[in-house]
C-alpha cells in the first residue's frame, strides 16, 4: 500500500471554510458585546454622576427653617415672622394678614358703638360678614326693645371705643389655614361733650369663620366691604380675667394756704358798766403748721 498525500475534496474544504466563519463569526459577537457593554457602563457612569451632582443640589433634603414671634410688650399683639437670608423679617403668607384684617373688622363694628355710625359703618359690616344665626343674635342685642343695649345704656352723648391688643389664629394645621380666632380687646366710654374718656372693661372674643367665594352680596356696596367672602359662623365674647382693666387714678388737689387770722379788738366797757366783768381777751385762733407758745406756769409768774 503506497503513502501519499490525499487530495481535498470539495466537500473538505467547504467544512473547514464552516469552521473559519464560524470563528470569525463568534470573535466578531465578542467584539461587538464588547463594545457594547463599554457603551453600556460609560451611560451609567454618566447617569451615575448626573444624580449625584442633584443630590448634592438638594442637600440637605430636610431642613429648619426658623420662625421667630415678635410680640408687641405694650399692646399684647403677637407676629409670626421667618428669618431671611439676609437677617431681615419677612411676613408669613400674605392670608395671615388678610385674615387678621378681616377679624379686627369684625370685632371693631360688632363690639363698638357710635349713635351717629352705627347704621352707616357697623351694621353693614357685621351683617355681610355673619352667617344668618351670628346676625340674629346681633342684631337682638342692639334692638331698640332691649333695656341692656348700647343705645339705652348710653344714647348720643357717649360712645363705645375698642382697642384690640391680641388676635391669636386657631384651627391651623400644617397645610391647613386657621379656621377661628382668640381676641383679646379693651372697651372705652367716650364722652362727646366734654372729649373725657374711661375703661369700661377687657373683654376676649372667640370666634369661628369660614370664606365662602360662591356667596352672591346683595348690594355692591357690601361686596366693597366683604369682597372676600368672610363668614362668621360662630361667635362668644366674655369677661377677660386674665387681663384686669387698668386701675384709675384720681390727682388730688394741692392744699390752698391759710390767710393769717387777725387778733379781733375787744372795746373798753364804759362807766356805766363798770360793775360788769369785760370779757376776756380772746387770743387768735392758731394757725396750722406754726408754733404757738407755751403758756407759763402759776409758779414761773410768781418769780
Amino acid at each position: 500500500m503506497a503513502f501519499g498525500k490525499k487530495k481535498a475534496s470539495a466537500a473538505i474544504d467547504a467544512a473547514a471554510g464552516k469552521a473559519a466563519n464560524f470563528e470569525i463569526t463568534v470573535a466578531d459577537l465578542a467584539r461587538r458585546s464588547e463594545k457594547r457593554a463599554w457603551w453600556v457602563a460609560g451611560l451609567s457612569l454618566l447617569m451615575s454622576l448626573a444624580l449625584a451632582g442633584v443630590l448634592a443640589y438638594m442637600q440637605p433634603l430636610k431642613k429648619e427653617v426658623p420662625y421667630l414671634v415678635m410680640v408687641d410688650p405694650y399692646a399684647g399683639i403677637a407676629r409670626l415672622a421667618r428669618v431671611s437670608g439676609d437677617d431681615g423679617f419677612q411676613s408669613v403668607t400674605a392670608k395671615e394678614a388678610i385674615n387678621r384684617a378681616n377679624i379686627a373688622s369684625y370685632i371693631l363694628a360688632r363690639e363698638s358703638y357710635d349713635s351717629g355710625l352705627v347704621n352707616e359703618r357697623d351694621y353693614p359690616t357685621v351683617y355681610t360678614m355673619s352667617e344668618p344665626d351670628v346676625w340674629g343674635a346681633y342684631s337682638g342685642e342692639r334692638s331698640a326693645r332691649n333695656p341692656e343695649s348700647p343705645g339705652a345704656l348710653y344714647g348720643e352723648r357717649t360712645s363705645i371705643r375698642v382697642k384690640i391688643t391680641s388676635v391669636t389664629p386657631l384651627g391651623a394645621k400644617p397645610g391647613k389655614p386657621p379656621t377661628g380666632a382668640t381676641v383679646r380687646y379693651q372697651r372705652q366710654l367716650y364722652d362727646k361733650s366734654t372729649g373725657a374718656t374711661r375703661m369700661l372693661d377687657s373683654r376676649i372674643a372667640t370666634m369661628e369663620f369660614v370664606y365662602r367665594p360662591e356667596l352672591k352680596m346683595d348690594r355692591e356696596d357690601d361686596n366693597m366691604v366683604n369682597p372676600l367672602r368672610f363668614r362668621v359662623t360662630n361667635y362668644r365674647s366674655d369677661l377677660d380675667t386674665a387681663t384686669p382693666a387698668p386701675a384709675e387714678y384720681q390727682v388730688a388737689a394741692p392744699a390752698q394756704p391759710t390767710a393769717p387770722v387777725q387778733p379781733v379788738a375787744v372795746p373798753t366797757p364804759a362807766a356805766s358798766d363798770a360793775a360788769t366783768p369785760a370779757p376776756a381777751t380772746q387770743s387768735p385762733a392758731p394757725v396750722p403748721g406754726t408754733t404757738q407758745p407755751v403758756p407759763a406756769s402759776p409758779t414761773q409768774g410768781a418769780r
